[in-house]
């Protein structure tokens, strides 16, 4: 069983003078109703310039309000670390997102074996480092889908990324190069997805299927392949690989959905090209991007200027 701890400021800007501390930390700080009954019974774990203070009190601009928060009360198994390379896009006290090359996967197996994850080398990283958190990779992709992943560092930070996730403020933008040409050349996809009853690692179209929804847009058309750019609303298994193939343009290389055949792809041709989100607990604006990878760019003759 393990306890850890995170303080987090803000200050009190002119316009929410006269406000109550309590509207305050549920309406500026996004504090649920169970964060700020724990904090108010620990010792400095509601503070106002440096002075505990009861959540009934009144607040004036340039009010510094500090929140002691329990971000972790779980006793977890820790991922093994394995030195290897990461390539970090950006990081801070509660994210960090990272550039995964094709061919890695996001998380071990259930049987112990495979242990030469992005995960396990997350674990190594933060470990050098002294931050010894559970690793938590928010979202995956595929082994051979390349591009941003975001983990997040403590569970107070998760919960309020899961709630960016549920509203649509976090999106994660998607590029892939499909055989053929869409029609239309912009839309939304929805159809629904189910597991295939006869491969269970691998979706179907399905009409009693979950709801699966996909935007794409044609960027680029050339020797019969075309380079689209796509969003999803909802996050389901293998989602763009299905939607893709459903309309008639499965993604170059896909061994599942399409007929994996192209001498210039080895892998499946999809890339996670970049990630918006508001950082947990101060609310930036934060989009992130990973460089469109080599194999990728040399589909296209004179290669991609993006």
């Amino acid at each position: 069983m393990r306890t850890l701890e995170k303080r987090i400021k803000l200050r009190v800007r002119e316009e929410d003078n006269g406000i109550k501390l309590d509207c305050f930390l549920r309406k500026r700080m996004l504090l649920t109703k169970n964060e700020i009954s724990r904090a108010k019974f620990r010792e400095s774990g509601i503070c106002v310039n440096g002075e505990r203070r009861k959540v009934n009190a009144f607040l004036k601009g340039g009010d510094l309000v500090e929140v002691l928060l329990e971000t972790e009360k779980e006793t977890s198994e820790h991922v093994i670390s394995v030195q290897g390379r990461i390539s970090v896009l950006y990081e801070d006290s509660d994210v960090i997102v990272m550039d995964k090359p094709s061919g890695l996967v996001i998380h071990p197996t259930g049987n112990g074996k495979m242990r030469d994850t992005l995960a396990n080398r997350l674990a190594a990283y933060l470990r050098e480092r002294g931050e010894d958190s559970v690793i938590r990779i928010f979202g995956r992709l595929d082994k051979d889908t390349s591009g941003v992943v975001l983990a997040v560092k403590n569970r107070a930070a998760a919960i309020r990324l899961d709630r960016q996730r549920q509203s649509g403020r976090l999106l994660k933008e998607y590029l892939a190069v499909v055989e053929g040409v869409p029609e239309p050349a912009q839309g939304k996809i929805m159809v629904p997805l189910g597991l295939d009853s006869k491969n269970r690692n691998q979706m179907r179209v399905e009409l009693g299927g979950k709801k699966a929804v996909t935007y794409y847009k044609t960027l680029l058309m050339q020797d019969n392949h075309s380079l689209i750019h796509l969003h999803l609303e909802t996050g389901r298994m293998h989602q763009i690989r299905v939607h893709m193939a459903y309309l008639g343009c499965p993604l170059v290389g896909d061994p599942l959905y399409g007929n994996g055949e192209n001498p210039g792809m080895k892998r499946t041709a999809l890339h996670a090209r970049r990630i918006h989100f508001l950082q947990p607990f101060t609310g930036e604006e934060l989009l992130v991007e990973a460089a469109v990878p080599e194999d990728i760019r040399q589909l296209f003759h004179n290669g991609l200027k993006l």
